[in-house]
């Protein structure tokens, strides 16, 4: 249940993110209360954990204290730093050399007129460009874009590479040291093979 309010609360926030450009405040601002709501329940599972605690005259005793379990006290924070990169990423386009313009309209400048093709300003548009013909089209100076530009470009392309990898690598070590119960497995419907003598059974 969680994981599909999670998938549904980051569609609703980012599935029309379609251009390099700080989020709208009233998005983070729902992005970042609704993830408080959904992980309020993570303050209640806890493990205990021995502390060592001192009496008033003096000496010490070793009593039993809740923590977040153990997944939750590692995973978690470190969750919570790259959503944070993130949306610092996003904020970093504020002021940008480059914009953007719907494909296929006529776009008034300060100076000139300028048609945008439906599909590319290149002479052979790519099929992917072609097929996603409602994503608005990014324009820079005639003279291109600045080395500075340029340079934070590509920061922000492997930074962002380097998040989705820490993102997967937690996800990946979660499932990996999950435990699922034979029941599940003895729930699941069996296909039968043709031929039992290769194998008795398959999991669907």
């Amino acid at each position: 249940m969680y994981l599909y309010v999670g998938v549904y609360l980051a569609a609703s926030v980012f599935g029309e993110l379609w251009r390099l450009e700080p989020l709208a405040p009233q998005r983070k601002v729902m992005w970042q209360r609704e993830m408080e709501w959904l992980l309020c329940i993570s303050d209640s599972i806890v493990e205990l954990v021995p502390s060592m605690q001192e009496f008033p005259g003096g000496g010490t005793y070793e009593v039993m204290v809740p923590r977040p379990r153990s997944d939750l006290y590692v995973n978690l924070p470190a969750l919570k730093k790259l959503d944070a990169m993130l949306i610092s990423i996003l904020d970093l386009f504020s002021e940008s050399e480059f914009w953007y313009v719907d494909r296929g309209i006529v776009v008034a400048g300060d100076d000139d007129v300028e048609e945008l093709p439906m599909s590319s300003s290149l002479r052979r548009p790519s099929i992917r460009q072609e097929e996603k013909w409602w994503l608005p089209f990014p324009k820079v100076p005639l003279a291109g874009l600045s080395e500075d530009t340029r340079k934070n470009l590509q920061q922000c392309r492997e930074c962002t590479s380097q998040i989705l990898k820490a993102a997967l690598a937690i996800n990946n070590s979660v499932l990996a040291e999950m435990e699922i119960p034979d029941t599940y497995f003895e729930s699941l419907p069996k296909v039968w093979e043709p031929y039992p003598a290769t194998s008795n059974s398959i999991y669907a």
